[in-house]
């Protein structure tokens, strides 16, 4: 027995005035995309860089990633701002429009507790553990259910991290108990 639910739009009536903000909350994203870039700009201009320091230096990499964050914001606050997002959440039994949030808190729970649990465990496990268990965790906050091939992704994707940092960077992360391997 399935029952399939219908929702149908509901449009508000003209005479409401429901203001500028509304469907636009994503502008808050644009706004901490550019307090991240302006933060890394901080950073980037206030860096010390030491006079041995070989071309293209320390300062250009957190330079591409505040440009892209300034980019990024631009865009996304464009996006809301030509089209705001609207939310159809149908009518009940009644007819009356369903009203509420649509906050995903399990999602919300699981990908903060993977990034605690990432801070906890780092130094004692080392980067290729815990940074799997991160990306583990991620993946399911964000609704993986395919929990064995995912942990073996997470797996892989902290393995060529660690691989890339140490071989291509000559940067260290924590070993933890791979130390010897790392």
């Amino acid at each position: 027995m399935s029952e399939s639910v219908s929702t149908t739009r509901v449009e508000s009536p003209p005479d409401v005035d429901r203001g500028f903000l509304h469907g636009r909350s994503g502008l808050v994203v644009s706004g901490l995309l550019v307090a991240l870039g302006l933060f890394l700009v901080y950073g980037t201009v206030t860096m010390d860089v030491p006079d041995t320091a070989t071309s293209p230096g320390p300062q250009v990499f957190p330079a591409i990633i505040a440009g892209l964050c300034f980019v990024i914001a631009v865009l996304v606050a464009v996006q809301l701002l030509r089209t705001p997002d609207e939310l159809d959440l149908g009518v009940d039994e009644t007819g009356a429009p369903n009203t509420g949030t649509l906050s995903n808190w399990r999602s919300v729970g699981i990908t903060v507790g993977s990034i605690v649990l990432f801070i906890a465990l780092l130094n004692p496990l080392g980067w290729v553990l815990a940074g799997a268990l991160l990306f583990w965790g991620v993946s399911i906050g964000l609704g993986g259910t395919r929990y064995v091939f995912d942990a073996g992704v997470a797996l892989v994707m902290s393995s060529v991290v660690q691989l890339v940092f140490s071989g291509g960077l000559g940067l260290t992360l924590p070993g933890g108990i791979l130390a010897a391997v790392f």
